[in-house]
């Protein structure tokens, strides 16, 4: 689960000083700090350089930022041949942004001093931008505790991270069953990666089992452990697969996945009704003709998800 990290004013300084250090002795005409989380940090960069700040990336100058993440914004500006640089970065960064910036954690979301404002409360803020950038006004009544919600709505739906499936699935007995298992109509929600969007749908899945066998719950809880992940359901139909898979060792394993996504119902081509069916085929489900077809059969016809 992602933590908030306070970096303070004292932070902030010792992260610019070691910034400041990493470029002494190269020569720059200026710093400029990339808006806004760079204004700051260019500025007590600058002072240490002994530089003027630019108002824009001008060739020849050191361009600043508080955080690189994903790189989206000093990414340009490195292929147009500037220097950048950053007080902190991922892990999940690019190697050749900000490579000497100190190390945080991808699970770390940092709130630097700029951002603890009323009307900015770190990851909070990305979503009053979001409501601001679509013509919403964030302060209206029914929108005040919208950034909450939307947050704590995410990181429920997000909560696979935090699971590993082999920790449940490690739970078995060694009964001796040599038939075939099935569990049918799981039910789930996960979330489209490309949009944001969610799809809805049911899980059917079966394994032959080697020495031991799982409790029924657990076959469930895999299929949530990925499901609460940004997914497409062509990866998470692989992945349940795999997980089974790996942590029985059993004769064959057979998933099929069945849902409607709302990011083809609401938007794009706009077909609700449209179901996507995904399967995925392990052992004996794959390469005996008899345990595909009493898998397919014991799977059933196709249920509306």
């Amino acid at each position: 689960m992602t933590q908030l990290t306070h970096i303070s004013y004292n932070d902030v300084q010792g992260a610019a000083e070691k910034l400041a250090g990493r470029h002494d002795g190269i020569t720059y005409r200026s710093v400029y700090g990339v808006p806004r989380g760079g204004l700051v940090p260019a500025a007590i960069v600058a002072g240490l350089l002994g530089l003027p700040l630019a108002e824009n990336p001008w060739p020849d100058c050191l361009v600043v930022d508080d955080l690189v993440d994903s790189g989206t914004t000093l990414e340009p500006l490195h292929q147009r041949g500037r220097a950048v640089d950053a007080l902190y970065r991922k892990e999940r960064s690019p190697d050749h942004l900000a490579a000497g910036a100190i190390l945080h954690p991808d699970t770390s979301w940092l709130v630097f001093p700029w951002e603890t404002t009323e009307d900015s409360a770190g990851p909070e803020d990305a979503v009053v931008r979001l409501l601001t950038f679509i013509g919403e006004d964030p302060n209206r009544p029914g929108l005040l505790d919208t950034p909450g919600r939307v947050l704590r709505a995410l990181t429920e739906m997000t909560s696979g991270y935090g699971e590993d499936p082999a920790l449940h699935l490690a739970r078995t007995f060694p009964d001796h069953a040599d038939e075939m298992v099935a569990v049918t109509g799981i039910e789930f929600t996960s979330m489209c990666e490309h949009h944001l969007l969610t799809f809805t749908g049911t899980v059917d899945l079966a394994y032959i089992p080697g020495a031991e066998v799982v409790g029924l719950s657990k076959l469930a809880r895999v299929v949530d452990i990925f499901a609460r992940r940004l997914q497409v359901q062509e990866r998470m139909t692989e992945q349940i697969a795999d997980a089974i898979e790996d942590a029985l060792d059993p004769r064959g394993v057979g998933v099929i996945v069945r849902a409607k996504h709302s990011c083809m119902g609401c938007r794009g081509v706009r077909k609700p009704g449209a179901t996507m069916t995904t399967s995925a085929l392990r052992g004996y489900m794959k390469t005996k003709p008899a345990a595909r077809a009493e898998f397919l059969a014991l799977a059933g016809p196709v249920r509306t998800p």
